[in-house]
């Protein structure tokens, strides 16, 4: 386990709690200045929890060594490194995974099975946002202020992506282009908030509002599908229910007892807790390394890749006050 912070020490509290014994969490700054850890013979995966920029050379030494690799997102703080490490993942043979752990539960799974099935019809647009307080002030300090350590984008990489994996996920589309309008407060140099209109393959369209700077709201990821047959919405505050909206008949609660998909129930009968996405993803990762399918399929560097690609696009457009196509983003320096 590298990464000393909260998230390192979520991870560990996470992995024991499903019987996986952990070495750490360590300094992230100090296992880069000494790899030694990650070459331990015993090390089977490596988890990686830093700060972004620490990634690439943590996650390269873990494949090189031929560890499995759970990684935080993003992927990466800059684009370059994300795609340096998406390659590096497809030529391992190792297994590797982000925490997008919000797909690992029950009801969006289900909400996944829903839409497959055709039950909400064509999905045409998606609506949502993803919401926190916790740098609301301007006393407020973190590691992902700093450009240098997190990248030119904060929310919409940190939590903006969450959002987006949901909507891939469950609709089966992928993002193609932004415009979005950031905003920045106490002098920052990495947007506080952000409002975007998105692309999907497909035709779907999306419009999303993200802060980390809205106060009150702690926590708060909402996923809203609009369809030719009806709409639904996921909130992570009543993450236990799915609210399904028609025309022809009153608004419904999908609850634990309406699952009809069998990833969810799957998902519903794994221990949970307080971080129940998290502890799910992580146990079907433990279970996949010994060849047990997997409830759900996992994030992937190319996930990361793409989300990361998203991410700086984001950025562009609102210089640019202009639609930005993911794959016009290129990375600004080269990574080696």
């Amino acid at each position: 386990m590298i990464g000393a912070g909260n998230a390192g020490g979520a991870h560990a509290q996470a992995l024991r709690s499903i019987g996986v014994e952990v070495a750490g969490p360590l300094s992230g700054t100090a296992t880069v200045a000494d790899p030694e850890p990650i070459r331990d013979p015993d090390v089977d995966v490596v988890h990686v929890t830093t700060a972004n920029d620490l990634h690439l050379p943590l996650v390269r030494e873990a494949l090189r060594n031929g560890k499995h690799v759970v990684c935080e997102k993003p992927l990466a703080g800059d684009l370059g490194s994300a795609e340096r490490l998406a390659a590096l993942a497809s030529l391992s043979g190792r297994k590797t995974t982000l925490c997008m752990n919000y797909r690992f539960l029950p009801q969006t799974a289900e909400l996944a099975h829903r839409v497959a099935s055709g039950e909400l019809g064509q999905v045409h647009l998606a609506r949502g946002s993803y919401l926190q307080d916790w740098l609301l002030l301007a006393t407020d300090e973190n590691w992902r202020l700093d450009t240098a350590r997190g990248g030119a984008s904060r929310t919409t990489a940190d939590i903006g992506v969450h959002w987006l994996d949901l909507v891939e996920t469950i609709t089966g589309s992928q993002v193609e282009a932004v415009i979005a309008q950031v905003g920045y407060i106490h002098g920052r140099k990495t947007e506080d908030h952000a409002g975007l209109l998105i692309r999907f393959s497909g035709g779907l369209q999306g419009v999303c509002t993200l802060s980390q700077a809205s106060a009150g709201h702690r926590n708060e990821l909402e996923v809203s599908l609009d369809g030719a047959r009806g709409s639904a919405t996921w909130r992570s505050e009543r993450k236990d229910e799915i609210w399904v909206g028609a025309r022809e008949r009153a608004a419904t609660l999908v609850t634990a007892r309406d699952l009809r998909s069998v990833r969810a129930r799957d998902l519903a009968d794994l221990p949970g807790g307080a971080n129940d996405g998290r502890l799910n993803l992580f146990a079907a990762f433990y279970s996949a390394l010994d060849g047990a399918p997997t409830p759900m399929a996992f994030p992937t560097f190319a996930d990361g890749l793409r989300h990361v690609r998203f991410a700086e696009a984001v950025i562009a457009s609102a210089r640019r006050r202009a639609w930005v196509e993911l794959d016009e983003v290129t990375p600004s320096v080269a990574v080696v």
